[in-house]
């Protein structure tokens, strides 16, 4: 293979990541604990990714994270991602998660209810508005978590081991790995109000129950049911931050308003990257921006296998959000709005979804951060941020659509909150356009590839690259989207560096450091 070399060379690195999401900032911290020289590069002015926050006059506002899950010491077998990578990087004393409990509140035509966490509430509040289905809904969750648990092992159950006793090990996870949330749930539950209230927060990973896989829906899922949902003190940005600090007391650095041209190859192998016309050498490359951009612009399509190319050209990518930031005088405690709620005129999400690609807003999410956070905001006063998926192909120009879909967002949250636009102190919005600005991510794709059964598990582009020293995390590889998503792929992405298969040992490399 052929060469590319920048004209400056300035330091060599064990690993250079690209990217300060969570994803890439889990990685980087994690091989810095394990002893490796690492850089990161960000083209923005802060970390974070989409996990950012922003702060406009005395409001402190999220981008476009609500809630996550796996930030507590306990929940289900294999869980508590987020919280094994703050303790191995010794800096979980520097953040604050607030637990949220229930954490959603769904909202149909002549039906509200809370959903709060475990199983057995979860069950206890829906069984009495669906009698005859008790028995079903139980065995439905119970089932989501079995999957859950299962998926932790996985990848290194498969190794060595015959078809057979693998699926012996993981029955559920055989049997449902191509299946969508829908199949399985009707299995279960025949009442359509019912299966509409179960699938309630399926925007949090883009797809309508008909095709978003069953599997991955079982560890969002279960991840807030029993791993417990979480809101990050101040913002998620602290998340972004610690992490940072983290990687910092280890010996990583970061550079800020760094974007970077090229993957440096030489002789098909990694070789490091080019910065602002320098050479910044490192046989390790893990790219936590847009899989598209790294591969066929960053690299260079003539590095990679035609069928990898030919796969990736292939895959759907998600779509994007809008977004519309708003602080307001109205007491929401008052009204006994939830921190987290969807709001549907139907109990049909296919439908739903449906006219979501139009590009028509029939739905929404509203989150209510200072019910649960009230620094964010001066006392008195609340921030709201009203959330629906879009295309990005849905207007010619989001410049000229924005204030259209903004006061369409307000009229509907207005259903829930009345008088709000009669108290609005702030308003702001963010488009599928925005999105794509700060990010790069591919038409501002939120989740990265759908999660759909043909692109989760091996189907997913895994993250160690065909390309030698070339590794990926974050939404578009695996395991997908969402903050604990990519935390788990930071992790992934570690191993693989690292080259250690097993999980346990993993983890005990990263805590003995410099010592292993």
């Amino acid at each position: 293979m052929g060469k590319t070399r920048a004209t400056e060379t300035v330091k060599d690195y064990d690993v250079i990541v690209i990217g300060s999401g969570i994803g890439g900032l889990t990685a980087a911290g994690l091989l810095a604990k394990a002893g490796k020289s690492v850089l990161v590069l960000e083209s923005h002015d802060r970390p974070g990714g989409y996990a950012h926050g922003f702060k406009r006059k005395k409001y402190h506002f999220d981008s476009g994270v609500h809630l996550t899950s796996g930030c507590g010491a306990e929940g289900y077998r294999g869980g508590q991602v987020i919280h094994k990578v703050l303790q191995a990087l010794a800096v979980e004393e520097s953040i604050e998660f607030i637990n949220v409990n229930p954490f959603s509140h769904a909202y149909y035509p002549g039906l509200d209810v809370a959903l709060p966490q475990s199983i057995d509430a979860f069950v206890a509040v829906l069984a009495p508005l669906f009698p005859a289905e008790q028995a079903g809904l139980q065995a439905l969750t119970r089932l989501c978590q079995q999957v859950a648990e299962e998926i932790t092992i996985a990848d290194e159950a498969m190794v060595g081991m015959d078809y057979g006793k693998a699926q012996q090990l993981m029955p559920a996870l055989f049997k449902y790995r191509k299946a969508t949330l829908g199949e399985v749930a009707k299995q279960f539950i025949k009442d359509p109000k019912l299966l509409g209230v179960f699938a309630s927060n399926w925007p949090y990973l883009g797809l309508p129950p008909s095709q978003v896989s069953f599997v991955y829906w079982s560890t969002m899922f279960i991840g807030y049911m029993v791993d417990g949902a979480y809101y990050c003190k101040g913002g998620f940005q602290q998340l972004a931050n610690t992490l940072v600090e983290g990687f910092r007391q280890h010996g990583g650095a970061i550079l800020f308003k760094s974007p970077v041209e090229k993957i440096l190859i030489d002789n098909g192998k990694v070789a490091g990257v080019q910065v602002k016309g320098q050479a910044l050498l490192a046989p390790v490359v893990i790219s936590n921006a847009d899989i598209r951009h790294t591969v066929c612009e960053l690299v260079g399509e003539h590095y990679f296998p035609p069928r990898y190319i030919q796969r990736i050209k292939k895959m759907q990518h998600s779509l994007s959000i809008f977004v519309v930031y708003i602080a307001t005088d109205i007491d929401l405690a008052g009204l006994a709005i939830a921190h987290e709620s969807f709001c549907y005129q139907d109990f049909d999400h296919n439908q739903n979804f449906a006219c979501t690609r139009k590009g028509e807003i029939t739905w929404l999410s509203i989150t209510a951060p200072t019910l649960v956070d009230p620094a964010l905001a001066p006392a008195g006063q609340h921030l709201l941020m009203l959330t629906t998926l879009l295309p990005y192909q849905a207007v010619e120009s989001w410049a000229q659509a924005k204030p259209g879909y903004m006061d369409d967002m307000l009229k509907i949250a207005g259903r829930y909150i009345p008088n709000l636009e009669d108290h609005l102190l702030f308003v702001e919005g963010g488009s599928p356009a925005t999105l794509l600005r700060y990010t790069k991510n591919h038409q501002g794709a939120a989740y990265g590839w759908d999660v759909s059964p043909g692109q989760v598990g091996p189907a997913r582009l895994q993250n160690q690259s065909p390309v030698e020293g070339l590794y990926f995390a974050g939404h578009w590889t695996s395991p997908g989207g969402g903050i604990y998503g990519v935390c788990v792929s930071g992790v992934q992405a570690a191993q693989k560096v690292l080259g250690i298969r097993k999980q346990a040992d993993f983890w005990e490399t990263v805590a003995l450091g410099n010592q292993a």
